[in-house]
């Protein structure tokens, strides 16, 4: 069984929701978690803050208390569980209680025996995967459920051709997905400039160097093919990011990483890398940010946190990271 196939069918029996919806929530929930810079634990420190550490505590010691749709609406902002609601077919309310529900189920496989990990296992990132994700958790539960089905008649010898024959229907299902589907990077760079922009909106004074970096981590800079050159759609949120760097706490250093996909030559993917993270902090610099709270660096394609084998896995590869350096 997958190894979060059982949140899917707890949450699915709960709220009377159909395997394709369940799937698109805990995609669009983990896509969250892994766009953290700090993932799990800088997720988890959101309702830290929030004044929710005993029960994020309780997530983590296997207690697992509740929390309310208000409380997760108020932790990861109405734009982003509206956005998780949109894609999965469903009614903002109904989208709410069902994450309120997932959270702590999830994390309790995240983080089993509570301890965080720094990156979601490969296993687990199988389900960040957009439309196919639902489409192969619904494909295991149809193997499990076909295997029962032969086990309870007693044809064994059937077993193997039947589940045979259930895989390549899930694979057929998987690939009319894909070619279906499409990846839209306009419509992805688009919510992301949404979110955080409403995020940056949100810090309030005495924000820390950790929730300022947070924000930014949620916005695309989507340069162009082989460019260092800042897109124009950029300026306006950088403006923001200029004026937000220059309220931040005294003595704060940021480092601005720039990563590639694994297209093209690697040397010239690190250098590219390097020449991005740069003009970055040029213009932020440019707009009156102190240039000894500003450092760069270039990871090439040495850092994805996505697969590079899919058009939208190779996008979020594409990025540029804030980190706190102090």
């Amino acid at each position: 069984m997958g190894a979060l196939d059982s949140v899917l069918s707890e949450v699915g029996n709960q709220f009377g929701m159909s395997t394709s919806s369940v799937g698109s929530l805990l995609s669009g929930l983990l896509s969250v978690i892994t766009q953290q810079e700090g993932g799990l634990g800088a997720f988890l420190d959101r309702f830290r803050r929030a004044g929710l550490g005993n029960i994020v505590s309780s997530w983590l010691t296997g207690e697992a208390k509740s929390v309310s749709s208000d409380t997760v609406e108020n932790v990861l902002g109405r734009d982003t569980i509206t956005n998780i609601a949109s894609k999965a077919g469903l009614s903002f309310g109904a989208a709410a209680s069902a994450i309120a529900y997932m959270l702590p189920r999830l994390v309790q496989r995240l983080a089993p025996g509570g301890t965080i990990p720094s990156h979601l296992p490969a296993d687990v990132m199988s389900y960040v995967t957009g439309p196919t994700a639902a489409i192969a958790s619904g494909a295991r539960q149809a193997a499990y459920a076909a295997e029962a089905a032969v086990e309870r008649s007693g044809f064994r010898r059937y077993l193997w051709p039947l589940l045979a024959l259930v895989a390549i229907i899930i694979l057929l299902g998987i690939w009319l997905a894909r070619r279906g589907s499409g990846f839209d990077v306009a419509e992805q760079v688009r919510l992301a400039s949404e979110q955080a922009n409403a995020a940056l909106a949100a810090l309030k004074p005495g924000f820390s160097a950790s929730d300022l970096v947070n924000a930014l981590n949620l916005y695309v800079v989507n340069f162009p093919t082989s460019s260092a050159d800042i897109p124009p759609d950029s300026a306006a949120f950088l403006d923001k990011v200029a004026v937000a760097m220059k309220a931040a706490p005294a003595g704060t250093v940021i480092e601005i990483d720039g990563n590639t996909d694994n297209t093209g030559d690697p040397s010239a993917n690190m250098a590219l890398s390097q020449q991005r993270a740069n003009a970055i902090r040029d213009y932020l610099v440019q707009r009156g940010v102190d240039p000894s709270m500003l450092t760069t660096k270039g990871n090439g394609d040495s850092k994805p946190i996505a697969s590079n084998d899919t058009e939208e896995g190779r996008f979020r590869n594409r990025r540029i990271e804030f980190v706190v350096v102090r």
